[in-house]
């Protein structure tokens, strides 16, 4: 069973703070609820069946919204966040909300329904991330949009829809882990005037007890608190601060890093999906205060994170538990391949 996109969805959402913790929830409220078809809305051939496109890659010279693509960009039916009004920022007594002003788009990344990263050819995937920094590049361009997260999560044969694909969502807030991120590495460079992305690969190498494979342009290693099992972070080993000016040699090896990385951790829990999540700095345009990220270039490092999606995520007192520990799963994903 898949996804029918066809299927009128009314949405609505608002983004709320949580006034205990400051953590930001998006709450939806939706009339219609998607349901469920007997094809692949995804597949070439089906372009009718989902919103109009964005944008995409075709090698022919097709006109928009005709089978013959590489990948395609399409509105989310159903957005987590839309991209129509302006924001509306409100505070409720002592409660602050944010309009759901924003952006939810769908990348479908090849015309292959059965397609994975274990097989694709690495020119594929790297066809994949270009589009990535396309829509980054794009949604930034939006000064109501202050930070793009890029998701991918390998779906198991149930799942409603199979197709391979991401989703890159743009929201008029910090995400609340890169909010996170930023205020730790701008704190860090604030004492010590270095990356602390930078050190910690520095560190990696010299102990090499968590490294996994290391390239011309990236570090690949088990984090030293992973949160999960075979947590595994890919890192530029070059000071960067945004994915979307990764230069034409470095996107190359990055496609090949990622394929290697994904077979790797298949290798070792053959039948555990895996999450990716791409974490490139905010839109500088869009800054609350003039002094707001002043060291952003200097302090910041993109990353992707890749989580084993079925890794148990056992919690005490908001501890995560994880029992393996990262020097273990390094060695062990280091002896995968």
């Amino acid at each position: 069973m898949v996804f029918n996109t066809m299927t009128p969805v009314g949405s609505r959402t608002e983004l709320r703070k949580d006034p205990t913790s400051g953590r930001w929830v998006l709450v939806e409220n939706r009339t219609a609820r998607p349901s469920d078809g007997d094809r692949c809305p995804f597949c070439p051939g089906h372009e009718a069946e989902t919103p109009p496109e964005i944008t995409a890659y075709r090698s022919d010279g097709q006109p928009p919204n005709s089978p013959d693509w590489l990948v395609r960009v399409i509105p989310e039916r159903a957005p987590l966040l839309q991209v129509e009004g302006d924001i509306q920022r409100e505070g409720l007594g002592i409660f602050d909300k944010v309009s759901g002003r924003g952006a939810s788009e769908i990348v479908i990344e090849t015309p292959d329904h059965e397609a994975s990263w274990d097989g694709l050819p690495v020119g594929d995937i790297e066809r994949v991330l270009w589009m990535y920094r396309e829509r980054i590049v794009d949604l930034y361009r939006d000064p109501q949009i202050r930070a793009v997260l890029v998701s991918r999560r390998e779906r198991p044969p149930a799942a409603r829809i199979t197709h391979p694909f991401s989703r890159v969502i743009g929201a008029p807030i910090i995400f609340d882990d890169l909010r996170q991120e930023l205020a730790t590495a701008r704190q860090y460079f604030t004492y010590k005037q270095r990356c602390l992305y930078c050190d910690i690969s520095h560190q990696e190498r010299r102990e090499g007890l968590r490294l996994v494979t290391e390239t011309p342009h990236f570090l690949v290693y088990t984090p030293y608190a992973a949160r999960r099992p075979f947590e595994t972070w890919v890192v530029p080993a070059v000071h960067r601060h945004r994915f979307e000016r990764a230069s034409t040699p470095e996107m190359a090896d990055l496609a090949r890093v990622l394929q290697e990385t994904v077979r790797r951790l298949h290798a070792v829990q053959p039948d555990v999906p895996l999450e990716l999540t791409l974490h490139t700095a905010p839109n500088e345009a869009m800054r609350l205060r003039n002094d707001e990220w002043r060291t952003l270039a200097e302090d910041y490092h993109w990353h992707i994170e890749i989580t084993p999606d079925g890794s148990a995520r056992e919690a005490v007192g908001g501890f995560a538990v994880n029992p393996v520990p990262p020097e273990a799963a390094g060695k062990q994903l280091r002896d995968a391949i």
